[in-house]
């Protein structure tokens, strides 16, 4: 396999990761995400009568994050491709989402661990559901920063042809400041705050999933670019 189809396959790792990641939601049956206003009764309840649904849910979540690594990686190589950009870019992307990854395990292993007795204490079982879904929604920084990369290391770049265009950039840009509501989930037990709110949750998400489609089709015309410059 020669280094573009590595790439290519890297590239795509990454939707197979995010839709791995969004079907394991459909699993646990999370899709309306059950919210922080629920009584333990009904926590308790949810995780009894879908216990193996949770459990596979959240399994896949975890063989998620195996597939966004090498999409980390990608978005690294073509970064080290600009021009004029400092490296510094590039291993700043490379770490934040490397810490990212830990953030489709962690919250996977929490539910996973709520779901393995839910026959436990309910107080146990409440205190649990609360702590998976607040690592879920709230640990946002990782992304942030990530993006923030990405974005200035677009704007840095003084080739000719540059390897994205100016406005992915501000796209990036536009993407960190829809995850900060995630920052006052601890907060708030309904409204549009709340882990399962219109901000925290559904726009987030959104724009989550959105980034990935518009970076993968912009990876992969990077890739057929540097292909075709090099003449293969």
């Amino acid at each position: 396999m020669n280094d573009f189809k590595t790439q290519r396959f890297c590239a795509w790792s990454g939707l197979v990761g995010v839709l791995l990641f969004f079907s394991a939601f459909g699993f646990a049956q999370f899709i309306p995400p059950p919210g922080p206003s629920l009584t333990q009764d009904e926590v308790v309840a949810m995780y009894s009568g879908n216990t193996t649904g949770i459990r596979t849910g959240m399994l896949l979540m975890m063989i998620s994050s195996m597939f966004i690594s090498p999409w980390v990686a990608v978005i690294s190589q073509q970064l080290r491709r600009m021009e004029g950009v400092s490296r510094l870019m590039t291993y700043t992307q490379l770490s934040s989402g490397s810490v990212g990854i830990l953030f489709f395990n962690i919250p996977a292993v929490l539910f996973l661990i709520t779901a393995f007795r839910p026959d436990r204490s309910p107080e146990l079982t409440y205190l649990m559901n609360d702590a998976s879904w607040i690592v879920t929604v709230m640990v946002w920084p990782p992304a942030f920063m990530q993006n923030l990369s990405i974005g200035v290391a677009i704007l840095q770049d003084k080739s000719a042809n540059p390897i994205f265009p100016r406005w992915l950039a501000f796209f990036q840009f536009w993407v960190c400041l829809l995850f900060v509501p995630g920052s006052f989930v601890p907060f708030f037990k309904i409204g549009p705050f709340s882990w399962n709110g219109l901000l925290s949750f559904w726009v987030a998400g959104t724009a989550f999933t959105l980034w990935f489609v518009v970076m993968l089709v912009m990876l992969l015309k990077a890739i057929k670019r540097q292909e075709q410059e090099a003449g293969i």
